[in-house]
Formats: C-alpha cells, structure tokens, sequence
C-alpha cells in the first residue's frame, strides 16, 4: 500500500500570521508540498494572490504562497462546514495533480480560514478514517498547528464578543463568543507559533506563553518572529 501523504492543518484568526508561516516553511522546506487555501472573509488577500497564476506577484507586497507551491482555493464555505464534500474534493485534486506528474507530495497544507473549528475538522478525518472513505487510504492528519498573534492575544482571550461582531477575524462565526474558538484552536494543537512577540513587553510575553501552557501542556510552543522561527 502507498504511503500516505500526512496532512498538516494550518489554523489561526485573520492577521495571527498563517500565510506569513506557510511562506516560511514553502521556503525553507525540503519537502515537495501542496497547499489548500480556506479563507472565506470578504476581504481575504491570501485567496485573492493564489489564485490562478502562481506567478503572479502582488503590488502590495502582501504576503503569499502562490509564487511558491501548487495552490488549490477553496472557494465556498467553511472546511469545517464541507469536510466530506469541497474539502475532500479539494485533496482529491492534489493527489490527482500529483500523479498526474508522476511525483507525489511528501506533505499537503491545509490553511484554514479564520474561524474554521479545528476540533470539528480532526473529528471528521476522524470519523472519516472509521467509515472506510476511501480518500483516508491516501492521506492522513498528521499535525495541527495553530499561530496565533501575541499582540492581540490577551484582548481576544477577554473579550466578550461574539465571532459575529468581529469580522477582522473571520467571516462566518455567527455567535460563537472569541474566547471559546481562541481557545479550541490552542487546546486543539500540537504546535503552537506565537506571533508579534516583539509588539509586547517581556512580562506580558512571559504571562502569554504561561497561559497557552495551562491551555494545552503538551503542545510545543515556539516563537515566530519577522518571518524567523526560533
């Protein structure tokens, strides 16, 4: 039976820094891989630059992964609302475009957008993998990473509000309350990469990185700073 390409799953809020990380390991990676962009904000530059043309250079200068890698766009909804349909489909055409090359993928990145519910995703690969889907005999979830953004971590963490009422970090989280998804996305990870950590002081920094280790004990938590992982 051929391997199974492991799948590594991409989560944090809109500007926690995800396509600033993928860019990095695109980069510094020796491995051959393949990206699955889910973003659905209205405003959303990382689908916007990789689409269509991986040439294509942004005006801007905003970060993108299209200049890099085979990029496929998950244009409609929410992965944690299509897992077994645009999602799966979405796997299926990069295993496809693999061989049709003849050169399989050693890892497939999967981008989620801003509010995409990991735990609802790893349940599904899982239940999927239990029902015998037939796309489980090829792929396999092997890691999630969550970024999330140290200048705007504790605000988000206290905060009140509902994924409604903030649309800067994604769109489509109805009334689920910030805190709730900020927290699944930490507990739910294996990885941890704190962004902006050079936006506040060392004290704060030191509370932050206390709270994530309370959140989740086993996650590794590693500082990622200006595009660097130490």
């Amino acid at each position: 039976m051929p391997k199974k390409v492991p799948v590594t799953m991409l989560s944090g809020f809109l500007g926690a820094g995800k396509t600033t990380f993928l860019r990095y390991l695109l980069e510094n990676s020796k491995e051959k891989v393949a990206c699955i962009v889910n973003d659905v904000a209205s405003v959303n530059i990382d689908a916007k630059l990789v689409r269509n043309d991986r040439n294509r250079t942004d005006p801007k200068g905003q970060t993108s992964t299209a200049d890099l890698t085979d990029t496929i766009e998950l244009a409609n909804g929410c992965a944690c609302c299509s897992i077994k349909d645009e999602l799966f489909a979405s796997f299926e055409q990069v295993l496809a475009l693999a061989e049709k090359r003849g050169t399989p993928y050693d890892r497939i990145v999967l981008e989620n957008s801003g509010v995409a519910e990991p735990q609802n995703i790893r349940d599904r690969f899982a239940e999927s993998e239990g029902e015998g889907h037939p796309l489980m005999d090829s792929i396999e979830l092997d890691s999630l990473v969550t970024v999330v953004d140290c200048s705007a971590f504790m605000s988000q963490y206290a905060t009140r509000q509902a994924l409604a009422q903030r649309p800067d970090l994604g769109s489509g989280g109805a009334l689920r309350p910030v805190v709730d998804l900020l927290v699944e996305q930490i507990e739910c990870a294996d990885v941890v990469l704190c962004n902006k950590s050079d936006l506040i002081e060392t004290s704060k920094l030191e509370e932050l990185l206390a709270l994530i280790g309370t959140l989740n004990p086993l996650a590794r938590v590693v500082a990622f700073l200006k595009r660097k992982i130490d």
